[in-house]
């Protein structure tokens, strides 16, 4: 009976002590306990340059501060601090947000729109607590955003200007008309999208007629690779593949117009053109070669007959002076 009555005061015991250590370590809620707690994570959110890039921000943190330093200790529950730690993981994402909107390199500011899309999402979040919505704060946070989205529309219009390749500068200016579009400019925006397809239907339009060439190039390039042997169709297999470097050509000045990766893909088909066309070369100057040389032998056998004819024509006209 005292073993038994012993165990019971154990656990009795032992339960005190994990209620005890509870209490201490989660605040209860409507508790000033809670209230100094969020006070201390808002006032140590010290962010001097990234305030100064986006007051907003600044003002909506005075903002959350002076809610909870009106509110009394019973009023600030979990629910509270629910929000303000929405609010304190906005603040976050946009100190990244903004470090990544400083580079120079546009796939740095394509991660900043990522982060991006998840403070919009933490904003409508935290529009949903009716005390933060009624302060302005989520307000306060989207005006910032907006301002972030025009700067990145800006930047993207800029790099769609300044890139060489058109594919990837299609891609600029669709991310500056949809970074135009959430930051509330519509004409820009409308602009920027006019432009991003212009630029796909031009560079559709050539690099359908680059395949095109592509295309006549290696066709005329099979047609001289295998001439007869006569010399007149090594002369046709020559002009084949002077066709097909001339395709070719064409293709690559299309290629080289829009910076365009694809050239280095078909640059293997050029080399193989330069194969053929030097073979054909050889071919061809050996074919002359012969030629020449077979006109010579014909030219010195009939210079040869014209000096006999010549010769024998003195002979008689010698004779008939004498006989004369």
């Amino acid at each position: 009976m005292k073993k038994r009555s012993l165990v019971v005061l154990r656990i009795l015991m032992i339960t005190l002590l994990l209620f005890q250590s509870l209490s201490f370590s989660t605040p209860a809620a409507g508790s000033d306990e809670l209230k100094r707690e969020l006070l201390e994570d808002i006032i140590s959110v010290d962010k001097p340059e990234l305030f100064d890039d986006y007051g907003e921000l600044y003002l909506a943190k005075a903002k959350v501060q002076a809610v909870l330093q009106g509110m009394e200790g019973w009023a600030v529950t979990p629910n509270t601090k629910a929000w303000v730690d929405i609010f304190l993981g906005i603040i976050d994402d946009f100190e990244r947000m903004a470090d990544l909107s400083k580079s120079s390199v546009p796939s740095e500011h394509i991660k900043a729109l990522e982060i991006a899309e998840g403070i919009n999402t933490s904003i409508n979040t935290l529009s949903g607590y009716d005390i933060a919505e009624r302060n302005g704060i989520p307000m306060f946070s989207e005006i910032a955003l907006r301002r972030f989205y025009r700067n990145e529309g800006e930047f993207f219009e800029e790099a769609a200007r300044n890139e060489e390749e058109t594919k990837v500068k299609i891609e600029h200016a669709r991310n500056s008309s949809s970074a135009y579009g959430l930051g509330g400019i519509p004409r820009e925006k409308s602009r920027m999208e006019f432009e991003s397809r212009r630029l796909d239907w031009m560079y559709k339009r050539d690099m359908e007629r680059a395949s095109e060439y592509i295309t006549a190039s290696w066709s005329h390039r099979e047609n001289a690779d295998k001439p007869s042997p006569g010399f007149f169709d090594t002369a046709a297999a020559f002009m084949e593949i002077i066709k097909a470097r001339d395709s070719f050509g064409e293709a690559k000045k299309i290629y080289e117009k829009h910076g365009d990766r694809e050239l280095e893909n078909v640059k293997g088909i050029e080399s193989k053109i330069n194969d053929t066309y030097k073979g054909l070369m050889q071919k061809t100057i050996k074919n002359i070669a012969i030629y020449l040389l077979i006109l010579s032998f014909f030219t010195v056998i009939i210079g040869m007959d014209f000096k006999r004819w010549g010769e024998e024509l003195d002979d008689t006209m010698l004779g008939a002076e004498l006989i004369g």
